[in-house]
């Protein structure tokens, strides 16, 4: 099992989201093969989601953020922002699922 930072456990445990991380090696490797992503290390300071570093099939480096179900509309809030700005001064936001 990946490792994920205490904020993002406890975050999860604290919305009910506790089948979520017990899923999430098997939600992981779905992304990598639709994808055709290879995903590495999560980031320790991670709070709000599990955060990961990712290689994209032409080998460029990307970082996959899963985001904690059960906080609302927040995932799409931070979805709808990333479109927006379009890598303006923040991460380009590459493929997304809702």
């Amino acid at each position: 099992m990946r490792d994920i930072p205490g904020p993002v456990r406890g975050k999860a445990l604290a919305f009910g989201a506790g089948q979520w991380l017990s899923e999430l090696p098997d939600l992981i490797a779905g992304l990598e093969r639709d994808w055709s992503i290879t995903v590495g290390r999560s980031y320790a300071d991670a709070s709000e989601a599990l955060v990961c570093e990712a290689v994209q099939a032409d080998g460029s480096l990307a970082v996959l953020k899963l985001c904690v179900p059960g906080r609302g509309a927040a995932a799409l809030h931070e979805i709808t922002a990333l479109r927006l700005i379009d890598g303006d001064g923040c991460a380009r936001l590459l493929r997304f699922e809702a």
